[in-house]
């Protein structure tokens, strides 16, 4: 009798706690359950490994949604594409994001309205690992679009669109291709044997070089540098260099003087020259008297001269004598 009693409480203690604890999930849950989610989705075209249902979607680090499904594109967007755009397209993988709270007050079409224009401001989705687990979870946050351009599309997402960028995983490994690419281009194989031929051309150089010799004649090119420096010091030390120096640079004093100079007196010159074309421009008419004057007396003077070498007696007596008077005589 005591054995079936002791059951009994284990069994409706073990009730009562499943109870308990369906209650404490519907209370707990409750909210969750019954609250509105919106959809977002975006593309990616590349792989999504280690992303599961359930990651979280991260806005600069604080929890905002998390992934409700993970598929291709053609599995959802069949009917909306030809065969070419689902060759193309179909190897998209889809993650829809349930996410609460988006703009809470607003209807679907300014919820989507505004999503659109942050997502014009660069908004976007990445892939993104967690330390070194290698947990992978979306991180929404704004990027240059120049950068991360949206993927091409050619269906009308069913829910609200959200451009994927490409995950740091990605770009590195993009980067590294292409420096492999350089890599293989710049044949560094023959540029590491064309440095090995180098290095043994030199060594080869160096053991064939007598260094004694060249110690030698590096010694006589230092002594011959050093007297040259002598015989400099000792120019440099005369007393008459310094005074040619010294002249030199009063000389240059002087010419620096007279050349500041040379513009006045080039003034004053010029000014002087003008003054003398007004002078002659302003006489030239008794200039002209004068010279005419000058050629009459000039005249007069070779005929007088004339004269006085023909009748010398002219210039004592005065008229010269007649005629008949010389024919007397």
């Amino acid at each position: 009798m005591s054995a079936k009693a002791h059951y009994f409480k284990i069994g409706v203690f073990t009730v009562v706690g499943i109870l308990l604890a369906v209650v404490a999930i519907i209370v707990l849950g409750a909210g969750s359950l019954f609250e509105e989610k919106v959809w977002v989705e975006s593309y990616f075209d590349e792989s999504v490994q280690g992303l599961s249902i359930g990651a979280p979607l991260r806005f600069r680090g604080v929890t905002i949604g998390s992934v409700e499904h993970i598929g291709f594109v053609r599995n959802h967007y069949s009917n909306e594409l030809s065969e070419e755009d689902r060759f193309r397209y179909g190897t998209y993988i889809l993650v829809r994001v349930g996410i609460k709270d988006l703009f809470p007050g607003r209807s679907e079409e300014e919820r989507r309205t505004e999503l659109v224009r942050r997502v014009e401001d660069g908004l976007r989705v990445r892939l993104t690992s967690q330390g070194v687990t290698g947990v992978v979870f979306l991180e929404a946050d704004y990027y240059d679009p120049k950068d991360y351009p949206p993927l091409p599309i050619a269906w009308t997402p069913k829910a609200l669109y959200v451009p994927s960028g490409r995950s740091t995983v990605t770009v590195l490994g993009v980067a590294l291709n292409k420096i492999a690419k350089d890599l293989e281009q710049a044949q560094v194989h023959k540029v590491t044997a064309d440095l090995d031929r180098l290095i043994l051309s030199l060594t080869r150089v160096a053991d064939d070089t007598d260094m004694k010799q060249l110690s030698v004649q590096a010694g006589q090119a230092m002594a011959e540098v050093q007297g040259a420096l002598h015989q400099a010091r000792s120019l440099l030390s005369n007393p008459n260099i310094q005074k040619i120096l010294s002249d030199a640079a009063a000389t240059a004093s002087e010419l620096s003087l007279a050349s500041k100079q040379l513009p006045g007196t080039v003034m004053r010159l010029d000014s002087t020259i003008r003054r003398v074309d007004h002078l002659i421009a302003g006489k030239s008419q008794d200039i002209d008297e004068i010279l005419a004057n000058l050629r009459v007396v000039s005249a007069d003077l070779r005929e007088l001269m004339t004269n006085a070498k023909r009748y010398p007696s002219q210039v004592i007596l005065g008229e010269p004598p007649s005629h008949a008077k010389a024919g007397r005589r």
